[in-house]
């Protein structure tokens, strides 16, 4: 009986270990260290001048889908949508490919540019128009 209650112990924790291992790879911090590292490796993408938002992410087997927001440290008000398809390597994740995704707060044709000044009340800024 203390055999058979030894052997039950050790066969929960060894699956217990196993489920863990592999729940750790379909994690938020796995898909965010991929797109980091995905970033890093593209020299024309000035990632220190923005902050990266990760949203929804969807695991299917050995492919992931994560939809990212970037934000400007300039000007928080700015912010992009990215949808990251990724698939394992080993144990991790690596970007297979990047297209622009419509999120929220996201839309590239959102009035992005300063409000417009009010228009003057003061008559010395008043000049005058041709007639013609």
């Amino acid at each position: 009986m203390r055999t058979l209650v030894m052997s039950l112990v050790v066969l929960g924790l060894a699956s217990s270990a196993a489920c863990h291992r592999l729940s750790g790879d379909n994690s938020k911090a796995a898909v965010q260290e991929a797109i980091a590292k995905h970033l890093k490796q593209r020299p024309s993408v000035a990632s220190q001048n923005m902050t990266m938002e990760l949203g929804e992410i969807t695991f299917d087997g050995d492919t992931a889908q994560a939809q990212v927001k970037f934000r400007s440290k300039q000007a928080p008000d700015v912010a992009v949508g990215v949808l990251y398809k990724l698939r394992r390597v080993g144990n991790g994740w690596q970007v297979v490919s990047t297209s622009a995704a419509t999120m929220p707060g996201t839309s590239p044709h959102e009035n992005t540019a300063a409000p417009a000044p009010p228009p003057s009340t003061n008559p010395a800024d008043i000049t005058p128009q041709p007639s013609h």
